[in-house]
């Protein structure tokens, strides 16, 4: 398969199965979430998250060119110490905005993880850090995947950041992550501007391991085995903690006891 046509059936296969098919994303992005769904959703997507920085390097160290290792060095230094965006490290961000919804650190940090959150950081682990499975295989299936995302944005365009905000009423130092993470409108074809500089090394990666038709198609299918487990993931927080009955969380109406206050 020619260079370009690979990079294309990976860019086509995320698109196909990208977040917002999900009903836990459209559920989140129409602003119909309950308190207990968005709860849950940080607790149990936090082990992925956590792990990411482990797979980015996993990546990265088997990168023999300085300059190409460089950019998943400078990718993990952000993403560890929030330096270059003037923020936090991402991951203890994201738990912010779970003490704004209520949720205490401790509790997510102790949470026994869902089975199917199991089986994807086992995978997205092996998948970067086992030296046996080919370096574009975690290429495409997990760093491609959570950085070369589409924008995730409802029907009248607006981002997870916009949602947040506008919708759900958070204050700033609460939706700050997605300000990194999600925060591009319909306009754009990427997450946020600082996940597209991350994407453009990754592509590096496959342009220049994946160079023959056998490395491409194991990237494919590790991609393809990655979205459903990502999938079944999404749906295990989806059906075990949303229910329609509960009433849709706006910020303002939690209790001061239970948030941080704005």
């Amino acid at each position: 398969m020619q260079m370009d046509d690979f990079l294309q059936k990976l860019t086509d296969i995320i698109w196909e199965r990208r977040k917002i098919t999900s009903p836990l994303y459209q559920i989140i992005m129409r602003g119909e979430a309950t308190l207990r769904l968005l709860q849950n959703f940080v607790i149990h997507r936090y082990p992925i998250k956590n792990i990411y920085t482990r797979n980015v390097m996993g990546v990265g160290s088997r990168i023999e060119d300085h300059k190409l290792r460089r950019l998943f060095v400078e990718n993990v230094y952000e993403e560890e110490t929030g330096a270059t965006t003037n923020s936090g490290r991402h991951v203890e961000i994201f738990l912010t905005f779970g003490e704004y919804l209520g949720v205490p650190a401790e509790t997510v940090l102790n949470t026994p993880l869902l089975p199917e959150t199991k089986a994807l950081v086992d995978f997205n682990l092996n998948a970067c850090n086992n030296t046996n499975v080919p370096i574009g295989d975690g290429a495409a299936s997990v760093l491609l995947l959570m950085e070369g995302q589409p924008p995730i944005v409802n029907k009248n365009g607006n981002s997870m950041e916009s949602v947040m905000r506008d919708v759900y009423k958070l204050p700033r130092k609460a939706y700050e992550f997605f300000t990194h993470h999600a925060s591009s409108n319909g306009d754009k074809e990427y997450v946020s501007d600082l996940e597209t500089t991350h994407t453009s090394a990754i592509v590096e990666v496959l342009r220049r391991y994946c160079t023959t038709d056998e490395l491409q198609q194991s990237a494919i299918r590790s991609l393809k085995t990655a979205i459903d487990l990502r999938h079944k993931h999404f749906d295990a927080v989806y059906e075990n903690f949303y229910d329609p009955n509960e009433p849709v969380f706006r910020y303002s109406e939690l209790s001061a006891e239970a948030t941080h206050g704005d």
